[in-house]
Parts: C-alpha cells; sequence; structure tokens
C-alpha cells in the first residue's frame, strides 16, 4: 500500500495580474529585513455553510492540507515574502521574525509532504541548497489560498505570499499552531515516530506490547506511532472490538494486528471524506467527531451501531474516550 504522503508534485501557474493589498494593521511584512506597516482593517473570510465544529487537527486533516496545496499548484512557486502577525508562532531554532524571513523569502517550493501531524514544504534556493519549512497546526490551524482580490482570514498568524500573488494564511483562533525554518525536517520532531502505513503489523505489535500502559493513551503517543489521535483512536479501537483500558501487554498479536489494520482504515476513510467535503474556498473543511465519516459518535446519548447499548465516556490519562463496554474489552 503506498503511503497516501509519498505523492508530491512540482508544477507552476500562470501569474496573477495584482497583487493582495488586504493585510491586518497589526501584522508585520518582510522582505528579507525590510519591515512595512500596513492600516488596512482585516476582512472577514467567506462564511462556511456547514453545521460542525471543528476538531483538533490530526493525520487525515492535514494530509488532506497537504491535498489541497498540491492540487492548487504550490509546488513549484517562490515565495517572495512572508508576513507573520504572531512571533510566538515561530518555533525554535529561529526566535525572530526578521531570522524566519530571511530563511524563507526568495526561495522555491519544490516538494510537499507530510509526517504524522506536521506538514513538510521543501525549499530551494538558487544553488540547489535545500532547507524545510514544517508546520503543526495545534488546536485550530488551517491554511487557506488566498487571491489578490481577497481579504485575509479571519485569525490570521502567517501569511506566505508567493511569486503568482497568491497568498497561503496560516488561520488559526487559538494561536497554538507552529512554524519551523529548519535545514532538515526532522529537527522540528526529532522523536517523532513512523506513520501507521510505513510500520508492518509485525512491527507495530512489537512496538506496543511491550507496554503495560493502556490501549488508548498509547496510541496517542506520537514516538511510537505517528498521526494518531483522540477521535480515531476511538474509532479504530471501536472497530477492532479493543477496550481503551486494556492494557497493550495483554492484547494478543492478531488482535494488535487487526487494530493496526482498523487504524488505517479509519485514517484512509477520513482523508476521503474530508478531501469530498472541502470549504466554499475549495480548502479542506476539518469537520468534526460527530459526523458520518464515523461508527461511533462522540457524545452522551449515542449508541453503538453494533448492539445499540449506550456509548460510554471516560478520562484515560487525561483525554476522554468514548466506547461501548459491551462490545469492547
Amino acid at each position: 500500500m503506498i503511503p497516501p504522503h509519498r505523492a508530491a508534485r512540482q508544477t507552476t501557474t500562470n501569474p496573477a495580474s495584482n497583487p493582495a493589498t488586504a493585510t491586518p494593521e497589526h501584522f508585520r511584512t518582510f522582505q528579507r529585513v525590510t519591515k512595512t506597516r500596513s492600516t488596512a482593517k482585516p476582512i472577514l473570510p467567506i462564511t462556511h455553510n456547514h453545521s460542525h465544529q471543528c476538531h483538533m487537527p490530526e493525520l487525515p486533516e492535514v494530509e488532506s492540507i497537504r491535498r489541497y496545496l498540491v492540487s492548487s499548484d504550490v509546488s513549484g512557486r517562490c515565495i517572495e515574502r512572508v508576513e507573520v502577525g504572531w512571533s510566538d508562532s515561530i518555533a525554535a531554532p529561529v526566535s525572530d521574525i526578521e531570522t524566519f524571513a530571511n530563511r524563507v523569502s526568495h526561495k522555491r517550493i519544490s516538494a510537499l509532504g507530510r509526517r504524522g501531524k506536521y506538514l513538510i514544504a521543501t525549499l530551494s534556493d538558487d544553488l540547489d541548497t535545500t532547507s524545510h519549512l514544517v508546520l503543526h497546526m495545534g488546536m485550530t490551524g488551517s491554511l487557506h489560498i488566498r487571491n489578490p482580490n481577497e481579504g485575509p482570514v479571519r485569525y490570521r498568524r502567517a501569511a506566505i505570499f508567493l511569486d503568482d500573488n497568491r497568498r497561503i494564511e496560516l488561520n488559526d483562533s487559538r494561536r497554538w499552531a507552529r512554524i519551523w525554518a529548519v535545514p532538515e525536517a526532522s529537527m522540528a520532531f526529532p522523536r517523532l515516530a513512523p506513520d501507521p502505513w510505513d510500520l508492518s503489523p509485525a512491527e507495530f505489535v512489537e512496538r506496543l506490547r511491550v507496554k503495560r500502559s493502556r490501549i488508548k493513551p498509547t496510541l496517542l503517543d506520537q514516538s511510537l506511532i505517528a498521526g494518531v489521535g483522540n477521535i480515531y483512536a476511538d474509532e479504530a479501537l471501536h472497530r477492532t472490538g479493543i477496550s481503551p483500558l486494556r492494557r497493550c501487554n495483554r492484547i494478543s498479536a492478531a488482535r494488535l494486528q487487526h487494530l493496526h489494520s482498523n487504524i488505517i482504515v479509519v485514517l484512509e476513510h477520513a482523508i476521503e471524506f474530508i478531501s469530498t467535503h472541502p470549504s466554499e474556498d475549495g480548502s479542506p473543511y476539518v469537520v468534526d467527531a460527530y459526523d458520518e465519516r464515523m461508527r461511533i459518535t462522540r457524545n452522551s446519548t449515542s449508541r453503538c451501531p453494533a448492539c445499540n447499548q449506550l456509548v460510554t465516556s471516560r478520562r484515560i490519562a487525561g483525554r476522554t474516550a468514548y466506547y461501548c463496554p459491551a462490545c469492547q474489552h
């Protein structure tokens, strides 16, 4: 099976005719280290028709964002300048906006990839020296491509201006998203495990069977398996019939292999669902855990689709798990 993050293409598009003019007044614009300030007021984004509330971006959401950028012909474009309106969005080793802008500006986006919940843009310069722009969406982050005649998104924390006059904007209401400008992408996630597709069933079993911790928080440990978050862990466990309370070393190898298979099924199904439910501007809409992509619904009144028993919720290692006590053991 080919992992969905493997395909990344390089394309170009015809340049747009007019530069973007609307910039929130609290933003600082850098082209290399040249500073300007705009007094234009923010313009609210297009309103979504979706009634769902967003949840934390996990692997399917980030993969959908990557595919959105690829299909929008971002690969091959040159970054002319960047804007950062929230300096804490920049992660170490870069600590200031000027240095970040210098590392990113006038670089070409040569490839778009993903690892776990991290989006990776490979950058190259005229000397074919590569570096990487890495983004983690935090709790509420998302990326949107804006045309020259469109105003900024409502909670814009950073903007990447391309050589065709479009902008890639980071929208993040809670300000927990982070951006790295690093020589090697792994510097942003030194302890991150492989994606589920990159682990064989035997490797997955080997990683989990030595653990005495409960299975639900273990699946969320990004140093063991990358990209699995709260709602997809619950869904995979329900499909496999494993209680989130069961300890890893008490689960048979056969059931763990089945769980590994179901994790991949759940993630692939979610990627497909998100890609077919875009927002009005064409960007991936991060739908929540209560939509029709899930078998188990995360609320106190939902019932198990297999036995019709009420779904139970419980806090496990600081995270809420939803499961069927009759079907999962």
